[in-house]
């Protein structure tokens, strides 16, 4: 069984992608540390040297890379992977996928430091989360199995998770 963890950024794809592989015993990647691995550059170099549509296009390369290679995964891929219909389907079809919502006043108090944060680094970070959640809204919306996020901790969450699988 493949599942991903969808959300936008500092939603808790990561920590709670972790902790869920670990109960399951399964591999757990996050698919902007594995390009990061890969192209031995941090995501914020890419989007300045290459451009956003570069990096969407490793992100795709990627997640199809590894939805195929690992039969018992958890993956965390960034906020934008929604962004392409294409992966969409991947992610709907390869895996099951788990979609961790937060509203954006927790989001911001999640993100320990903004310039790792490529679309975030700037004036308004607050403003320019809700915008981004707003556009991204209709691509979030792709997705059933819908996890809030906001004043729970990552065990809860995972258990929800859990309990969702069993009911699948």
């Amino acid at each position: 069984m493949r599942i991903s963890m969808i959300g936008f950024m500092a939603s808790g794809k990561t920590t709670v992608g972790k902790i869920l592989a670990e109960k399951l015993e399964y591999e757990f990647i996050d698919l902007d540390q594995y390009i990061e691995e890969i192209t031995q550059m941090k995501v914020q170099e890419i989007f300045k040297q290459k451009g956003e549509k570069h990096f969407r296009f490793l992100e795709k390369i990627f997640l199809k890379k590894l939805l195929r290679q690992y039969e018992e995964l958890v993956i965390a891929p960034g906020g934008g992977i929604v962004l392409d219909k294409e992966n969409i389907n991947l992610l709907k079809t390869i895996s099951i996928p788990f979609l961790l919502k937060a509203n954006p006043t927790i989001i911001l108090e999640r993100i320990e430091d903004i310039s790792k944060r490529p679309l975030l680094d700037q004036d308004n970070p607050k403003e320019t989360i809700v915008k981004l959640l707003n556009e991204r809204e209709r691509y979030y919306s792709q997705f059933s199995n819908v996890i809030e996020t906001n004043h729970k901790t990552p065990e809860q969450i995972v258990e929800e998770i859990l309990n969702k699988l069993e009911s699948l």
